[in-house]
């Protein structure tokens, strides 16, 4: 992967290209779009030239640092991963049940498998244990089940609302973006291709790249290093208190908590977040815009 230089503060936008733009775009610009403050970040005005308030919070104030980059979480933050999961485990169920007719049919009953953290959340062990635990274990019923459960998953993903939109308004900005996630890279990339976001993110930060998972802080640390750019000039966006918005927050990032996508509400519920999302495009409100 090229990692491409850091893009400092905000640009003006131009509704054509601004490289192309003719006489009468920058015209237009001069004397009804965007006037460039020394910060960089586009100030709207009035025909009369007068200073025209914009709506929502203050960027200065939010943020007396210019932001040069957003580290999202993925799963649950970009797309609904549990979702997706509790149907493919729908689908596993469905296999073991064509050969074993009195196993319960309830997907959860699976899906609370990957959750008593005897292996990681996306382990084939956790399909393993449930099968061998119901006498109904084989070697090739469990590889064609895991077999099932990764294509549905992958299949099964869905973009929360206006994410597409909102990370493109993100980038005309000018911000670096990058993924940080449990996820392993190769999971991760195929996670994001299969919902079409692959190519808005500068940087993949995988818990196979740092050795470690969160709330250990090395996936934060590693993508500053990477970016060359310090905490105070850095949102986090993620869904768990525990694993995203609290490690961030001792390292000096600023955070904003996707409650849309929290499924496990009252961990750790303290609020020790800058900014709560109702919905993945409340973070252009945090943007001024």
């Amino acid at each position: 992967m090229i990692y491409t230089s850091v893009l400092y503060g905000f640009y003006s936008l131009s509704p054509k290209n601004p490289a192309k733009s003719s006489g009468k775009d920058k015209r237009a610009r001069k004397n009804n779009i965007y006037k460039v403050q020394k910060a960089g970040r586009p100030e709207r005005m009035e025909e009369n030239g007068k200073r025209r308030k914009e709506p929502g919070k203050n960027m200065e104030k939010i943020y007396p640092v210019a932001l040069k980059a957003v580290l999202f979480d993925m799963d649950n933050t970009l797309f609904d991963f549990v979702a997706a999961k509790l149907k493919a485990c729908r689908e596993v169920i469905s296999r073991i049940g064509k050969e074993k007719e009195d196993i319960a049919r309830e997907p959860t009953e699976l899906f609370e498998y990957f959750l008593r953290g005897s292996y990681g959340f996306e382990d084939y062990e956790n399909i393993r244990d449930y099968m061998k635990e119901r006498n109904i274990f084989t070697a090739q019923g469990y590889s064609e089940c895991c077999e099932i459960y990764e294509r549905e998953k992958l299949q099964n993903l869905e973009l929360y609302p206006a994410v597409a939109d909102t990370l493109d308004k993100l980038k005309e900005l000018g911000l670096k973006l990058v993924i940080i996630t449990d996820a392993d890279r190769y999971h991760a990339l195929a996670r994001l291709t299969r919902v079409g976001l692959i190519e808005y993110f500068d940087l993949v930060v995988a818990a196979d790249m740092t050795g470690t998972k969160k709330p250990d802080p090395a996936h934060f640390l590693f993508a500053l290093e990477v970016l060359g750019i310090k905490p105070g000039e850095t949102l986090v966006v993620g869904d768990s208190i525990k694993r995203d918005m609290a490690p961030a927050r001792k390292l000096g990032l600023k955070t904003a908590y996707a409650s849309y996508g929290d499924w496990r509400p009252g961990e750790g519920m303290d609020q020790c977040f800058d900014f709560r999302l109702n919905k993945f495009s409340d973070l252009l409100e945090i943007s001024g815009l």
